[in-house]
């Protein structure tokens, strides 16, 4: 069987169903991805239903296995090192214009590292990091607190949106449990 590439959102997205993968993503994300990578030389491609991937700046260009897992860890990577040289460069910028294109910038950047940490909720490297933690909790305190192991229940039940309402919830709590001790 030849290799299909991967060229367009809609035939990421389209892949992912037909492959059944664990990871699911719209269209905007799968842009997301797919301008990350391109920027970076790389080229998707499917053979015998499995992702592939082509460093295009490389002699010899061959394509090698790459899961989506680590298509969207590589991404994740690059938009936060993207973060940090904007907000670097905005410590000391060259003009008030230069000032402004960065932080316009920067404010791209936020929205995709959003949109792409809730990709990267499904991957097996989200999984694998809550599975270290509880063990270190593990080994810390002899067993999981009721309270943590509650909420990393409703974190595994919710889908990536959700994740962030969660968040947003823990952190009102914290708000509202200041707020009453300060009163006391």
């Amino acid at each position: 069987m030849g290799v299909l590439g991967v060229n367009t959102p809609g035939e990421l997205v389209m892949w992912l169903y037909l492959a059944e993968s664990e990871v699911s993503m719209e269209q905007g994300e799968a842009e997301i991805i797919l301008d990350y990578l391109k920027e970076h030389n790389m080229a998707l491609a499917v053979c015998s239903r499995e992702l592939m991937v082509r460093d295009m700046g490389e002699e010899p260009s061959e394509y090698q296995p790459y899961s989506i897992d680590d298509a969207i860890h590589d991404v994740c990577e690059w938009n936060l090192e993207l973060i940090d040289e904007i907000e670097e460069a905005m410590k000391n910028p060259d003009s008030q214009e230069d000032y402004n294109r960065f932080s316009d910038a920067l404010d791209v950047l936020k929205q995709q590292e959003e949109v792409l940490d809730g990709l990267y909720s499904q991957t097996k490297y989200e999984q694998i990091a809550v599975e270290c933690a509880l063990q270190a909790i593990i080994a810390a305190l002899g067993s999981v607190p009721e309270g943590v192991q509650e909420k990393l229940d409703a974190y595994r039940q919710c889908s990536p949106g959700q994740t962030e309402k969660i968040a947003g919830m823990e952190e009102g709590n914290r708000q509202e449990t200041g707020q009453q001790e300060r009163i006391r």
